[in-house]
C-alpha cells in the first residue's frame, strides 16, 4: 500500500508532492510579457520547482490523476508566483485550513477549510492566503482533452 504524508517530505518548506503519475503530460502556461500564454517549463527556473520533482517509487502510482500536492501557504503568500492555467487538465483544490481566496477567472471568492473548489481548463486561476493563519491546501490534477490524449499516448509506449 502506497501511503503519503506531506510532514514527511517537504518541498520549500510549505508544500509537499504526495502522489505522482510517471508520465507529465500536464501544461502549466503563464502570460509572457505581450500577454500570449507560454509554458511555464519552457523558461528556466532559479529553484526545481515542484513538478519536476519525483514521488518516490511507490508513490508515483497514479494511472489518470496528474498529481496529488499539499501545500500551507504562508500569511500573505500565494500558491504560485503569477495567475495561470492548465489548458489540458482540470483541478479539484480542497482548503483543509484557515482561510484565503481563490481568484478563478477573474472572479474573487473566499475559502475556508472544508471548502473544495473546481478550477476547469484553460481558466485563470492562483489562491492567496489573506488571513493571519497558514492556509491549507490540498491540490488534485486531472488530465482532460489534449492531456488525456497525450497520457493515453505515453501509457502506450
Amino acid at each position: 500500500m502506497a501511503k503519503a504524508n506531506w510532514k514527511t517530505q517537504p518541498f520549500n518548506v510549505i508544500q509537499s508532492l504526495l502522489f505522482n503519475n510517471p508520465n507529465r503530460v500536464i501544461e502549466y502556461s503563464v502570460r509572457d510579457e505581450n500577454g500570449e500564454w507560454k509554458n511555464r517549463a519552457d523558461d528556466p527556473a532559479p529553484v526545481v520547482r515542484l513538478y519536476e520533482r519525483e514521488a518516490s517509487e511507490d508513490r508515483t502510482c497514479l494511472q489518470t490523476v496528474q498529481f496529488v500536492h499539499h501545500m500551507l501557504i504562508p500569511p500573505g503568500g500565494r500558491h504560485v508566483k503569477e495567475l495561470h492555467i492548465h489548458p489540458d487538465a482540470e483541478e479539484l483544490v480542497v482548503i483543509t485550513r484557515g482561510t484565503g481566496t481563490a481568484i478563478i477567472n477573474g472572479q474573487f471568492t473566499e475559502v475556508a477549510a472544508e471548502d473544495v473548489v473546481y478550477v476547469p481548463p484553460g481558466v485563470e486561476h492562483e489562491f492567496r492566503n489573506t488571513s493571519d493563519d497558514m492556509l491549507g491546501v490540498l491540490f488534485v490534477c486531472i488530465p482532460v482533452g489534449a492531456g488525456l490524449e497525450k497520457l493515453t499516448k505515453a501509457q502506450q509506449a
